[in-house]
């Protein structure tokens, strides 16, 4: 039996990834607790060259009213501005190939900073 401080998060001290058993001792000696649970359609792409990363997200979700971690179940709402819009991030290495800087000067695109984790706290 799990103790009652542990909330539902004792199973993750055996867990077999290390980085679960560091988020767990973590959130002991610190007191650290789930906030908002983030949600959103990911659609990645990676160029070898220069280690591109593309990423196309969507649906970027909130819950509400959710104090637990891992929960089965949760209740969540849209958090864009203007549904049907996409987040497109693109990360890399060394350098942009220039086939992708190309790619990037699309009408229509424009660039700005986007927090997925400060949209959706505005409602969770």
């Amino acid at each position: 039996m799990q103790g009652h401080t542990d909330r539902g998060y004792g199973g993750m001290i055996n867990h077999s990834s290390g980085l679960v058993r560091e988020l767990y001792c973590k959130m002991k000696s610190q007191q650290l607790r789930p906030r908002v649970l983030v949600s959103y359609v990911r659609e990645p792409y990676v160029y070898a060259a220069g280690n591109v990363r593309v990423t196309f997200d969507s649906n970027i979700r909130s819950t509400l009213f959710h104090r637990g971690f891992l929960e089965e179940a949760v209740t969540d709402i849209g958090v864009a501005d203007n549904p049907g819009e996409m987040i497109l991030e693109v990360k890399f290495d060394a350098f942009l190939p220039e086939v992708i800087q190309m790619l990037l000067q699309t009408p229509g695109i424009r660039q700005q900073a986007y927090s997925k984790y400060g949209a959706c706290r505005r409602f969770g």
